[in-house]
């Protein structure tokens, strides 16, 4: 009896030590995703705001939204590239993470076609019907922040959740333009910071 006992708490021990395994290496490989993502998105609303500042008030800037585009297939190649170099062992941690953020790519496609469709059959503003980029803010700290909390990583699930919904909010009561800025602050505080803090991190 007690030689089954004991092999019960060394079993229980062995699944703890394998899932606190699983974590650190998601992660050490989700430091360069982060990074990358961040800096995508800040890079790109900063260039489109940019353009937008200093066009003249006439001229149309929308075809510059079609660099979110650009952006998505870059970052789906990096991240192609980067899944390559980093290999996760399968677990029910990883497998949470990943469902989490497919949903997130999910909702934001979704979200991007109910956009479409309104302007294109309607001809009016989806944010009349969905406020759609602080909608994808709010999801976007949403799914930093569980990442965060399954890695054990309070710090980025608090920082990630506070920007998002802090930058969520301006984005509805300042609208337009300076939306872009408010997505480039989200991304330094939810992809960025925590990119790097992970970087660090496992570097010690």
């Amino acid at each position: 009896m007690e030689e089954k006992t004991l092999n019960t708490i060394e079993s229980l021990k062995l699944i703890e030590s394998t899932i606190e395994q699983s974590r650190n290496d998601i992660a050490k490989a989700s430091a360069q995703p982060f990074i990358s993502w961040g800096v995508l998105i800040i890079v790109t609303s900063l260039v489109i705001y940019g353009v937008n500042m200093l066009a003249e008030p006439t001229t149309d800037t929308s075809l510059w939204n079609l660099l979110w585009i650009a952006m998505t297939v870059i970052g789906m190649l990096l991240q192609f590239r980067m899944s390559k170099q980093w290999v996760v062992p399968e677990s029910i941690v990883s497998k949470v993470i990943g469902y989490t953020w497919g949903t997130f790519g999910v909702f934001v496609f979704v979200l991007w076609a109910i956009n479409i469709c309104v302007v294109s059959t309607s001809h009016v503003s989806p944010i009349v019907i969905m406020p759609m980029a602080a909608t994808i803010l709010l999801l976007m700290g949403v799914a930093v922040s569980i990442t965060g909390l399954l890695m054990k990583h309070k710090f980025i699930a608090f920082m990630s959740a506070g920007a998002s919904i802090v930058c969520s909010y301006l984005s509805l009561v300042n609208p337009g333009v300076n939306v872009l800025l408010y997505t480039a602050i989200t991304g330094v505080f939810t992809l960025l910071i925590p990119g790097l803090y992970l970087k660090f991190s496992n570097d010690r």
